[in-house]
């Protein structure tokens, strides 16, 4: 049991904690959460080294192999680099050029994109880091010199949520999200190997549906990392009263991060306007709201057996799909059944034949009991050929995860953990989709604001033009350029040859 300082170092009571990471030598943990606070501790003894603000709300941490930096990923699509050690300033920093927002803590940005940053990871050299987007892009870009790009991996058509490189195929990148294949790139070239297809198995596991709330539920039901109230999502401050309304939030201690998601989901667009992500709470204790099953791939990872292990948001099961097939052939995508939604998995330290993956444990069926215990974490192995069965002995560590925790939570604080929340983030508001006869078809959300009806409108204008134009002779082309000359008032062409 956790108790005096300990107790207080660990527990934060602004919010949970989102990301950790440990470092490759296993001396150092990094942790950061709602509470934007980045906290570096010593594993021996559990000692807090240092900790410092961080700008907004971080997505991901990663510490590079000199444990000298910490790279912190954050919703405005940024990566700051910190350093170990750490001295507070005497004042906050102001946002530099490149910098979409202020950094209190001295942060040296490393890179940035337009929208959602979902993933990131750093070569084994780490000369290169590789980034992953909400806008289906991939990025390859020199490190620290983030701001010079190498490469891009173009050819997902919707969100990329989860990368990684295999130790035992460095040249290769492999990536998920919402599209119903795992790609294999050959990333320093941004060519695509081989796809593997997935949705087929992955949709028959899905326990947790997307569902959709009512415009303002979000602002009433959900409190921010502070205590405060959260602006309903798509509502902004218009008028005279805009500057003094967000001075009021700052000294307040409003949490500022709503804008920036908003930012990031593209409801500055008008796409998702007055929508809001089911929270943890709603998801993992009853599937009565009706709602779609989407795919969001969580984590991708490979095994000393040269096979690829995935999760997906909502799911049930683990996947396994081999690494090393015919690029010709279909791959056999095998799944292992927990009958709880899997939270996350991670191979166990110095045993890769080993996953220790994470449960909802207060998940379950709207007809099943809620009284039952269930667990929180389980030890799982995996063969030589791909094969996951439960360990006969689970670890010491494990059985202590899975235990009852002695830090009780109120089901307020369960609804704000919001573990499914890129079920609802993650996939845009509207999107173009192939009909049979290869041509583009606007889809049609059902709320649309007028700018987007606008923007479809246009659009559509542009693809009908382009059909007449298609149609057309170059016979009837060439007079229909030479009228709209004409009446933009230009001279007509004379032919200036001497009989």
């Amino acid at each position: 049991m956790l108790t005096g300082a300990i107790k207080d170092t660990l527990t934060d009571s602004l919010g949970p904690i989102r990301c950790a990471a440990v470092d490759s030598t296993g001396k150092y943990l990094a942790t950061a959460g709602d509470s934007k606070v980045l906290k570096l501790y010593s594993l021996e003894g559990l000692r807090l080294i240092n900790e410092r603000e961080l700008p907004k709300r971080p997505t991901s941490i990663l510490l590079t192999q000199d444990a000298k930096n910490i790279l912190v990923s954050d919703k405005f699509g940024d990566i700051f680099s910190y350093a170990f050690d750490f001295t507070p300033l005497p004042a906050t920093q102001k946002r530099d050029d490149l910098s979409s927002h202020e950094n209190p803590s001295g942060g040296t940005l490393v890179l940035g994109h337009a929208s959602l940053l979902n993933a990131f990871l750093l070569t084994k050299d780490e000369k290169f880091i590789i980034t992953a987007d909400r806008d289906e892009h991939i990025r390859i870009s020199w490190y620290p010199q983030g701001y010079t790009i190498e490469m891009f991996c173009l050819g997902h058509t919707k969100y990329v949520s989860a990368i990684h490189i295999p130790t035992f195929a460095p040249q290769d990148l492999v990536s998920g999200g919402g599209d119903p294949v795992l790609k294999i790139w050959d990333w320093m070239n941004g060519k695509v190997k081989r796809e593997i297809e997935i949705w087929d198995v992955v949709e028959r596991y899905i326990r947790v549906k997307a569902s959709r709330r009512k415009r303002g539920e979000w602002a009433e039901e959900e409190g921010s990392g502070k205590g405060g109230k959260r602006k309903a999502r798509g509502k902004k401050s218009k008028g005279k009263g805009k500057k003094k309304e967000e001075t009021k939030e700052e000294e307040e201690g409003a949490d500022d991060d709503e804008v920036g998601e908003a930012k990031a989901f593209g409801e500055d667009e008008g796409e998702g306007e007055g929508e809001a992500p089911a929270t943890a709470g709603e998801a993992s204790t009853s599937q009565e709201k009706k709602g779609e099953k989407v795919l969001v791939i969580s984590k991708i990872a490979t095994t000393s057996s040269k096979h690829i292990v995935f999760s997906a948001v909502g799911a049930s099961a683990l996947f396994v799909v081999d690494y090393t097939v015919d690029e010709t052939a279909s791959a056999e995508v095998r799944a292992f059944e927990l009958g709880q939604p899997v939270l996350g998995f991670e191979l166990a330290p110095q045993q890769e034949d080993q996953l220790w993956v994470t449960l909802d444990g207060n998940w379950s069926e709207a007809q099943e009991s809620t009284s039952v215990d269930k667990p929180f974490i389980v030890a799982l192995d995996i063969s030589k050929s791909g094969e996951l069965v439960k360990s006969t002995s689970q670890p010491p560590v494990v059985n202590t995860l899975s235990s009852k925790s002695s830090q009780s939570a109120t089901s307020e604080q369960l609804k704000n953990l919001e573990l499914y929340i890129d079920l609802v983030s993650m996939p845009k508001g509207h999107e173009p989709e192939n009909d049979q006869d290869g041509e583009v078809a606007l889809s049609k959300p059902e709320k649309q604001t007028k700018r987007t009806l606008g923007r479809l409108k246009n659009k559509q204008k542009v693809i009908d033009k382009e059909k007449e134009l298609a149609t057309l002779g170059d016979d009837d082309k060439e007079p229909a350029a030479k009228k709209a000359r004409s009446d933009a008032g230009e001279s007509p062409d004379v032919n200036m040859e001497e009989g």
